[in-house]
């Protein structure tokens, strides 16, 4: 077996310690590190041999189906809860609530065998929880002493491991629709063994269980007769109506065990008066005896107890007469248990006397018996009619004068009586519904969580706890956001009992109001101090803060409100004019000119291509002489060559740059150049 304790298994539960393995799979005791009180819980890992994806496809829906299952049964207050279930690599994991106490095989196998009332006791627990599961058609098929835990809190009994996808065959190399053998040698009967289970299946096994309580001897290992019946009852000692229900439970043919769970406990509480009320014959017979030694005290019927003691005749302890009275049939009984409190009866003078007769009449199981029935402290008739009258109370629905006289009656009886306590559990019924009708729901929670658990009422009345205390938290809730009062919700939160499913969530809510209702607190002191101190704007930036819850939103809505109302009653301030430049004294020094644009850099002409030639024209003609003049001597020739003129532009040797402009003059334009046109005839032009 691998040990991964240390490990955490989904991020969440840290593994303790291993519990057990089998061939279905490994328990684990691991702890919840997710939740504030890390509570301890137990997670079974189920782990499919084969890997063929059919068979896991298969094994995954019915892992959920019966995951589902299990989470509806874990509402019942004696099967643990399945707090989760999930899926890692192909293995299948399921957490459920962690119950601290030993296994009813842990405590059989001291050695130690049960008393005849311990056994109905046992019957009577496992039975309502088998009344329970049968209801929501679930057959649990593998009921043993291991699977039964008596915690160590209160020593109620739980039912636990109903088996998950055990339905699936680890041996088989495929998944077949159909319910296979599953249980335990010795506590499986005949058709379970063939694969097809009964209600009474379940039945046989707490029987076989019941037995083993009585006998010390283990399931596996009964004698059984030709007709394969069980042969246990020379074995222990037992009335015969406890007898002949075990043997009724285990009958080897289904049809002729119990067929209901209902009927078993019906059957049970019979046999349970009918002690009582042989125990109240023979305590009149001891009374008589006492009183007059001639008579012999009447004693229980022979028949009615399977007793393997054979004393021998000249017992000392064989008779309570004086020697001269005949001798009874009454047996020596065992020593008598460690812890066995003495009976005393008041005799004429009104004092008490120690009552040794019945100590060596009855075994110290019939003692039990007998207190467990309520007969010592308070007679049969006296339960009867008590019982009659809490009827009658409930009917006329005076619920308050039957709680009254029902608690009145427990109180003088040293153990609880289902004869009273059934009816009185109705009237705490019906005191909590009107309570509950008038929106009162703490006063009903606290009031039908006294519905004790050996009552019938007791799993109805703790789904009424959990309904109630829901409904008590919700109008709570409602209640803090309106009013703010931290203190009544604090109180009626305490209402809810710790059984109740709803408790934690209570107390986490608590916790978030306690926190809430110091931070809005703080702000609204520190937006009235900024108030206080004229600092509204910083008031009213605080109090926005605050959305919830409506109580304090409210508050913090008035502080805004104040806080405008003291920022419009201020003065109103002067109109904004701008101030004059300051004036400067004079320095000596003179003020720099203000500053003007430097005019540009002369640049150089751009260069101008020389413009094309006109087209040629002959020269105009010379002017006449005037005739005053004398002719000249000689003619010019008829043709003359022009004199030679500059070109129309020629680059000029560079010059000093000139002084600068005066500023804010503007240069004079230049003066345009007149075009000189070179006109040339011909050839001419080469030369």
């Amino acid at each position: 077996m691998i040990d991964i304790s240390g490990q955490v298994i989904a991020y969440r539960y840290l593994v303790l310690e291993t519990l057990a393995q089998g061939s279905f799979g490994t328990t684990y005791l691991a702890q919840d590190t997710y939740l504030p009180e890390q509570p301890k819980c137990v997670i079974k890992q189920l782990k499919p041999e084969s890997s063929d994806p059919n068979f896991l496809q298969i094994a995954r829906r019915l892992f959920e189906q019966e995951a589902s299952v299990l989470g509806t049964l874990g509402s019942h207050p004696y099967i643990p809860k399945l707090l989760s279930y999930f899926e890692v690599d192909e293995d299948f994991f399921l957490v459920q609530e962690f119950i601290d106490g030993i296994s009813i095989g842990e405590e059989l196998s001291r050695g130690r065998k049960w008393s005849e009332v311990e056994v109905k006791i046992f019957l009577t627990e496992c039975l309502e929880i088998l009344k329970f599961v049968h209801g929501l058609g679930v057959i649990h098929r593998d009921i043993k002493p291991d699977n039964l835990i008596r915690r160590s809190a209160d020593q109620s009994v739980f039912l636990l491991d109903f088996g998950a996808v055990k339905q699936i065959s680890l041996n088989q190399t495929h998944v077949v629709e159909t319910t296979i053998a599953v249980g335990t040698p010795g506590y499986m009967p005949d058709e379970q063994i063939r694969g097809r289970p009964h209600t009474s299946s379940d039945i046989y096994a707490l029987g076989a269980i019941g037995i083993y309580g009585l006998t010390g001897i283990r399931p596996v290992d009964f004698e059984r007769s030709e007709e394969d019946e069980i042969l246990w009852q020379d074995q222990a000692v037992v009335s015969a109506g406890l007898a002949g229900i075990l043997s009724k439970m285990v009958r080897r043919d289904y049809r002729k065990r119990y067929h209901s769970v209902e009927d078993v406990l019906i059957d049970l509480q019979k046999s349970t008066s009918q002690s009582v009320l042989e125990l109240s014959e023979m305590e009149t017979g001891i009374q008589a005896a006492q009183t007059d030694p001639g008579i012999a005290p009447k004693t229980l019927d022979p028949s009615s107890t399977v007793s393997p003691l054979n004393p021998p005749e000249n017992s000392s302890q064989g008779s309570l007469a004086s020697p001269g009275t005949p001798k009874t049939n009454v047996q020596p009984p065992p020593a008598p248990e460690k812890g066995t409190a003495p009976v005393y009866a008041v005799g004429s003078n009104g004092q008490k006397r120690k009552r040794t007769a019945l100590k060596v009449i009855l075994p110290s199981t019939v003692l039990v018996a007998a207190g467990v029935g309520g007969f010592l402290l308070f007679g049969r008739n006296e339960l009867a009619q008590t019982a009659a009258q809490l009827t009658q109370l409930h009917e006329q629905q005076k619920y308050s004068d039957c709680i009254d006289v029902g608690e009145s009656a427990l109180s003088g009886i040293n153990t609880l009586n289902r004869k009273l306590i059934n009816p009185l559990s109705k009237c705490y019924w019906g005191q909590a519904n009107q309570l509950a009708e008038q929106t009162k729901f703490g006063d009903a929670v606290q009031l039908i969580g006294k519905v004790p658990q050996q009552s019938t009422y007791h799993f109805r009345a703790q789904q009424k706890v959990d309904e109630w205390s829901d409904r008590l938290l919700q109008e709570t809730r409602k209640t803090y956001d309106v009013e703010g009062n931290l203190k009544e919700a604090v109180a009626s939160v305490d209402h809810i009992p710790e059984t109740s499913v709803v408790k934690p969530q209570a107390e986490r809510l608590v916790k978030q109001w306690q926190d809430q209702h110091n931070a809005q607190q703080k702000k609204i002191d520190t937006a009235k101090k900024a108030l206080k101190e004229g600092r509204a704007e910083d008031a009213i930036a605080t109090a926005k803060q605050i959305k919830t819850p409506t109580y304090w939103k409210k508050i913090a809505d008035q502080v805004q409100k104040d806080a405008k109302a003291a920022i419009a009653s201020r003065p109103a301030a002067p109109a904004w004019t701008p101030s004059p430049p300051a004036a400067t004294a004079p320095t000596s020094s003179p003020a720099a000119p203000a500053w003007t644009p430097r005019p540009p850099a002369a640049t150089a002409p751009r260069w101008r291509a020389t413009p094309k030639a006109p087209a040629y024209q002959p020269p105009a003609p010379a002017p006449a002489p005037s005739p005053a003049e004398p002719a000249p001597q000689s003619t010019p020739p008829a043709y003359q060559l022009p004199q030679r003129t500059p070109p129309a532009y020629q680059l000029s040797p560079p010059s000093p740059q000139p002084a600068p402009p005066p500023p804010q003059s503007a240069p004079a334009p230049a003066a345009s150049q007149k075009e000189v046109v070179n006109i040339c005839p011909g050839p001419l032009c080469a030369e």
